[in-house]
């Protein structure tokens, strides 16, 4: 039955991690002055869309997939080793408390630039680090999924402990289903929106208006010149080409 019910948790977790990530961008990340109705009531396309996108993020919708739910189980069974130390798995005891952390989650997050650095070149450790974002999910997803069932079936946790949980597992999440950093930590494919103040793309800013300001300087020579060589100096009365004054040019005052 707790493993019936895991399998609900984690497709609601799925379909409300979603909606979630779809309203963030809305309102948050690309936030808008106006809004369409649909827009707003129907977010079900777009959830749908974030959750294929994760899957694919790694090149490949089935591995993707794959990954997801065997990290999604594998959370689970991690939580099932409360049990094993200690009273059982869904008790309020602290080995289980500890069990049911979203260490897993935090850890691969965190540590992930070191896994890529160390094992994402070539082979299997490749494939595993391009679908970060779907190993991420699962073991997030996963930890919540389980949390929620043994809450649901026994109700002897803390539900505070799960709403906290579920937070701090949403939390990065929603930015990462939405193609952006958590934490200046990327996984995946890069941040589907750029400032354009960081690092390079700030020099080739600066760069780009030097360029412009220095040609508006040289339009505005370049002008003044050609306005200056057309321009007609015998037509000035005491230009330089006049004839000097002579000395019977002078009355006398007398």
């Amino acid at each position: 039955m707790e493993f019936f019910l895991f399998f609900i948790f984690l497709a609601l977790s799925i379909i409300l991690t979603g909606v979630l990530s779809y309203y963030s961008d809305l309102l948050f990340f690309s936030a808008k002055e106006n809004y369409h109705r649909d827009e707003i009531t129907k977010p079900w396309e777009q959830a749908l869309q974030s959750l294929i996108s994760v899957f694919e993020s790694g090149g490949n919708l089935t591995i993707g997939a794959s990954l997801f739910l065997f990290f999604a189980l594998f959370a689970w069974f991690w939580s099932l080793l409360g049990g094993v130390v200690g009273s059982p798995h869904y008790t309020s005891s602290f080995g289980n408390y500890f069990f049911h952390l979203p260490l897993l989650f935090f850890g691969f997050l965190f540590g992930f630039p070191f896994l890529k650095e160390g094992f994402g070149q070539t082979g299997a450790g490749k494939i595993f680090i391009d679908n970060g974002r779907s190993v991420l999910s699962g073991l997030g997803l996963g930890n919540l999924a389980a949390n929620l069932s043994i809450w649901g079936l026994y109700h002897e946790f803390f539900f505070v402990f799960i709403l906290i949980t579920g937070i701090l597992i949403l939390w990065p999440l929603l930015s990462y289903w939405n193609h952006r950093k958590f934490f200046a930590v990327s996984i995946g494919p890069g941040p589907k929106y750029s400032s354009g103040w960081e690092n390079n793309d700030y020099d080739e800013y600066e760069e780009d208006q030097a360029g412009f300001e220095n040609s508006n300087y040289q339009t505005k020579a370049s002008d003044s010149s050609s306005k200056f060589q057309e321009s007609d100096w015998d037509d000035f009365d005491g230009g330089l080409r006049d004839d000097a004054p002579s000395l019977d040019d002078f009355e006398d005052p007398k």
